[in-house]
């Protein structure tokens, strides 16, 4: 086998000289003679060809030399015949590791070519083929080049007359020595003197004209520059009589129509009315910004057919514009006015009229407390327009009403009492199809003034209110009875809570209410699956009654399933579920009280879903019960059923607990916040979960707080209130359903003395004694008549 060498067509003056051998298999005698002595040489055979592109003067030796450690190194010359350089290498020792070195001379002795092959193996009496890659010994350098450069160039002058001269003259350079520079001169008319120097002249053409002109300069590797500029030719100069005469401008004074409402294929005439200070001659041209068609579209007075609607449907939704331009002798002066008068386009619209309610019915004028009153009206509409009736009441209930064609009745509920400066009222509105209404209001008397409020309690999808006569109101949804009337039936606005009087103190948790009397007792009803009720039974009550058979408490809280109790000692009890350790106990559930161990000097207590807060006099705040969401604040998220200290709060004047977090007041004025916060609700900017007490951002000089579900409400000395959290349902008050991550001021509300945070609700009591209520209503927890969520404050009108 044979191996060419063939060069790099890219290159061919340059291409590396390639070796090739091929391992041959002698044949071995047979037969009766005798075998020689065993021979422990090899051989090596290697042919070459040289590529045609080659001179003789390129390559004209080639020297082979095999080396190895265990070998003295041998050198032999390969023999060129008829193109081909070639050679066998005999009787190099057998063994591994050898190494060939080739190298190419050319004519004058130097070495042009040369390259290795290693780790050959010499079989005994075998001949090896060895490739070796003989590569180029000084390669070209790369190539570079870089474009010349036009480093000056004028024109003058820059402006000619047809047929006169400009001198051109510019300068180059180029950065790579030993390059040469050729020049071209080019132009679309004219002629230059010397189009292929730098410097030459250009003759203009016989007409004036902006002439391009172009100089490129190409170095001697082909790279080329260019600039051009342009020349003004200039027509030839002459002489000329100049007469100056003055224009005014002609001016609409008016513009006029027929009719300026037009339905679709309707026509109206409009007029211009135009004068011109010079006595010109005036011209006049119509056109529209809608579609139409025109007759006598040029003169003072067209017509104009609306042939289709305007993409606007308000009134002037078309423009009709006319242009006056004056002209003397036929000829225009140049002066030009417009005028424009803006038409509807579109059915025309005919007068509405509302309806009229010809009767009135009212069965009673006054009512006392729980009473009936129905009210009926007739109407009438004048264009035989169908009606749809409405009915409303700022305080009561009022019933579904009953209706027919021209006829409604409804019968309303009366409160229990009315605000004093608001008496009930009962408001009808009629409306027809053609979008305008008429209404009628009732008024109703007989009923108490309300007791003006005390403070609130809200809980789940409900609301609570203690009066300052020491009675309880209540509404919202109930289930279990929790709101006290005796029923189960959802209020949409408040009832006086059955059976109870002398009471100081509400709560409200998520299925069950407590009260706390007078006398130290607390009363309690609703939901006592789990014993929340405190009085040994699991049956639930929908009338108020005595809770824990002791008394002597000053303080209570109801949370999601469980009720705490504060008694003067500082002491604090608990009863109801208590599987995470929120009541202090040690068993799943309490139906009696029992003494939160690790809890004294207690002066205010706080319940969570399942979760219990506890500030001592000292300003501490102390925390029980379920931790999953680290709501306990003392760095860890294990269930507590000892009490454990806050972490790194003291100073505290005042605690609230949430679903799953918690909140302090410091005596600074600034509120701390730790547990859940999934939707913002510890108002530190994030919704990181926080195991110790973070501050809540935005909000200072508070002077009370309150915790709902997943927001929470701070009440400033300034009378404002501010909120933050949760938000789907408006319970931020701030006209939203944004939540928010640092406190927000609920617009609207000022002059606050006291807020609460239902379940996912706000309520606020005014120092006008006004009651105001905002966010979820899905079962009347407002108390407004209605059960439609509420993103801004509105006022209970039953206090």
């Amino acid at each position: 086998m044979r191996a060419y060498l063939q060069p790099d067509r890219t290159a061919l003056n340059r291409a590396p000289l390639y070796l090739a051998t091929v391992l041959l298999a002698l044949a071995m005698g047979c037969g009766g003679t005798p075998l020689p002595e065993e021979d422990s040489t090899g051989s090596a055979q290697l042919v070459s060809t040289v590529a045609q592109a080659l001179s003789a003067a390129d390559v004209t030796s080639v020297m082979v030399t095999v080396s190895a450690a265990d070998m003295p190194a041998r050198t032999s010359a390969l023999v060129k015949t008829n193109s081909q350089w070639s050679g066998t290498l005999g009787k190099l020792p057998a063994g591994t590791g050898r190494t060939f070195s080739a190298e190419a001379f050319n004519s004058s002795g130097g070495k042009v070519y040369s390259g290795t092959a290693t780790g050959i193996t010499i079989v005994a009496r075998q001949t090896t083929a060895v490739a070796i890659t003989l590569q180029e010994v000084t390669p070209s350098a790369p190539f570079e080049n870089a474009a010349p450069v036009i480093t000056s160039l004028s024109a003058a002058p820059g402006t000619v007359e047809p047929g006169g001269t400009v001198v051109l003259t510019a300068s180059a350079t180029d950065a790579n020595a030993g390059d040469t520079l050729t020049y071209a001169w080019s132009a679309p008319s004219g002629s230059f003197a010397q189009a292929s120097s730098l410097n030459t002249s250009w003759t203009a053409p016989a007409s004036a004209a902006t002439v391009p002109l172009t100089l490129t300069v190409t170095d001697s590797k082909g790279l080329r520059t260019s600039v051009t500029f342009n020349v003004t030719v200039n027509t030839g100069k002459g002489d000329a009589i100049v007469n100056a005469s003055f224009n005014t401008w002609p001016q609409v004074a008016n513009i006029s129509a027929t009719t300026t409402a037009l339905e679709l294929n309707e026509s109206t005439t409009v007029s211009a009315t135009a004068s011109d200070n010079d006595g010109d001659s005036l011209t006049y041209s119509w056109a529209a910004s809608c579609s139409g068609t025109w007759s006598n579209a040029t003169s003072a007075t067209a017509q104009f057919t609306a042939t289709a609607m305007p993409s606007s449907s308000t009134c002037n939704n078309c423009n009709l514009t006319v242009t006056v331009t004056d002209s003397r002798q036929s000829l225009p002066v140049g002066g030009q006015t417009t005028g424009t008068l803006s038409i509807c386009v579109g059915p025309k619209k005919t007068a509405v009229f509302p309806p009229e309610i010809t009767e009135t019915f009212q069965s009673s004028a006054s009512t006392s407390a729980g009473g009936t009153v129905s009210f009926r009206v007739k109407a009438v509409d004048p264009q035989g327009s169908a009606m749809s009736f409405s009915w409303a009441a700022n305080t009561g209930t009022p019933g579904t009403p009953t209706t027919s064609a021209g006829t409604s009745q409804l019968v309303w509920t009366a409160p229990a009492c009315a605000p004093t400066a608001t008496p009930p009222t009962v408001t009808v509105s009629v409306s027809n199809a053609l979008g305008v209404s008429a209404s009628q209001s009732f008024t109703v008397t007989g009923l108490a003034s309300c007791i003006p409020a005390a403070s609130f309690a809200g809980g789940d999808a409900y609301s609570a209110i203690l009066m300052q006569d020491g009675t309880a109101w209540s509404w919202g949804w109930n289930e279990y009875g929790k709101l006290g009337d005796g029923t189960g039936t959802q209020r949409t606005s408040p009832v006086r809570v059955l059976g109870l009087s002398n009471v100081t103190a509400l709560s409200a948790g998520a299925r069950h209410t407590l009260a706390l009397r007078q006398d130290g007792t607390v009363w309690a009803w609703g939901s006592a699956g789990v014993g929340e009720l405190g009085n040994n039974s699991a049956t639930p009550r929908s009338i108020p009654g005595q809770g824990p058979s002791i008394g002597g408490f000053i303080a209570v809280a109801a949370g999601g399933y469980h009720s705490l109790a504060l008694r003067p000692d500082g002491t604090v009890w608990g009863w109801g579920h208590g599987t995470y350790g929120q009541t202090g106990s040690l068993t799943t559930d309490g139906f009696n009280p029992v003494q939160v161990s690790g809890l004294s000097g207690i002066t205010a207590i706080a319940a969570g879903y399942y979760h219990t807060l506890a500030l001592r006099q000292d300003g501490t705040v102390w925390a029980l019960g379920h931790n999953s969401e680290g709501q306990l604040g003392d760095g860890t998220y294990i269930n507590r059923f000892t009490a454990v200290r806050v972490s790194g709060l003291s100073g505290i004047t005042a605690i609230a607990a949430g679903g799953y977090s918690s909140f302090a007041r410091r005596q600074d004025g600034t509120v701390w916040a730790w547990g859940q916060n999934n939707h913002g609700q510890l108002g530190d900017g994030t919704s990181a979960v926080r195991d110790v007490p973070v501050q809540v951002l935005g909000v200072s000089g508070v002077t009370a707080i309150s915790a709902g579900a997943s927001f929470a409400l701070a009440l400033r000395q300034d009378g404002t209130v501010w909120s933050w959290g949760y938000n789907a349902n408006g319970q931020l008050g701030d006209g939203t359903t944004t939540q928010h991550t640092s406190a927000v001021q609920v617009p609207g509300l000022s002059a606050v003395k006291s807020i609460f945070a239902g379940w996912s609700h706000g309520l606020a009591l005014r120092q006008d004694g006004t009651v105001w209520t905002w966010g979820r209503n899905s079962n009347g927890q407002l108390g407004i008549g209605t059960t439609t969520d509420q993103p801004s404050p509105v006022q209970v009108l039953a206090f």
